[in-house]
């Protein structure tokens, strides 16, 4: 009776959620990356959340912190609050390492970030050619396979769902006959693990409208301004108008080339 309950139980539960998924409203896939933001640290590793929203044939990837972020700053402006109380409030709010939302829409994918104080954003076609294993395993309670790719200079495994017949993932990646569950490189500097599921959530996909002033550049272009900011990070702050002690400038550009020596996509 026990095992008749628990299978009625199971077999309800799995429709319910089968049913919830097809549903035309948003879904929000939530994945735990843990990486190293320093790659010649092995003590280095950190966490960080992220939100995966799919509405329709559109979906938004990006960290639950900048997003958290960027609500409270909308509430705060809405409700007038003084420059001393929204300053205090500021420095409450969570800090996220990865300032980027990427937009997936069928191949095409528009990517912005903040890289310190500017603003870019470039568009590219979402080709990723996975080479699809035989090989598989259980991730929690869902039935993986597996697939390998060469993306960004790295070599990414991921374990995907048939389970969940969306062909959605972290970060850029897409492609696969299901949604992956894990995903991760070949030296496990970065690895995003699908941590909760959430469905018929009845609102529109994030968007910072900041956005809209972001300057417009190739893929190509990104990485090598991205670069140049990094390693001229102390000129190109002061060109704004922000200056430093002559006597720290040397420190806080070796900090900067420290920190951010080990991004996501080397190439």
């Amino acid at each position: 009776m026990r095992l008749l309950f628990f299978l009625i139980f199971f077999l309800s539960f799995t429709s319910f959620k089968a049913q919830n998924l097809k549903s035309e409203n948003m879904k929000i896939f939530t994945y735990r990356l843990t990486y190293f933001s320093d790659s010649t640290n092995t003590e280095s590793s950190k966490q960080e959340d992220f939100d995966l929203q799919i509405l329709g044939n559109k979906s938004c990837f990006v960290s639950t912190n900048y997003k958290f972020g960027y609500q409270n700053i909308r509430m705060m402006a809405a409700s007038g609050q003084g420059l001393a109380v929204a300053a205090g409030n500021l420095m409450k709010l969570p800090k996220s390492a990865f300032r980027y939302s990427i937009y997936k829409e069928n191949n095409d994918i528009a990517f912005y970030e903040k890289v310190y104080s500017f603003g870019l954003k470039y568009n590219e076609k979402a080709s990723f050619d996975w080479k699809l294993s035989k090989e598989k395993k259980k991730i929690d309670t869902y039935n993986c396979n597996k697939a390998t790719l060469t993306y960004g200079g790295r070599e990414w495994i991921a374990w995907y769902t048939t389970e969940i017949p969306i062909s959605e993932g972290p970060y850029k990646f897409k492609g696969l006959p299901g949604m992956i569950i894990q995903l991760y490189d070949a030296k496990n500097q970065y690895n995003f693990s699908l941590i909760e599921v959430q469905a018929n959530k009845d609102y529109p996909i994030f968007y910072d409208e900041s956005f809209n002033n972001y300057k417009e550049i190739s893929r190509k272009e990104y990485f090598a301004t991205r670069d140049n900011l990094k390693n001229n990070y102390v000129n190109n702050v002061e060109s704004q108008g922000i200056t430093f002690q002559a006597k720290d400038k040397a420190d806080i550009q070796r900090n900067i080339n420290k920190k951010g020596n080990n991004p996501i996509e080397l190439k």
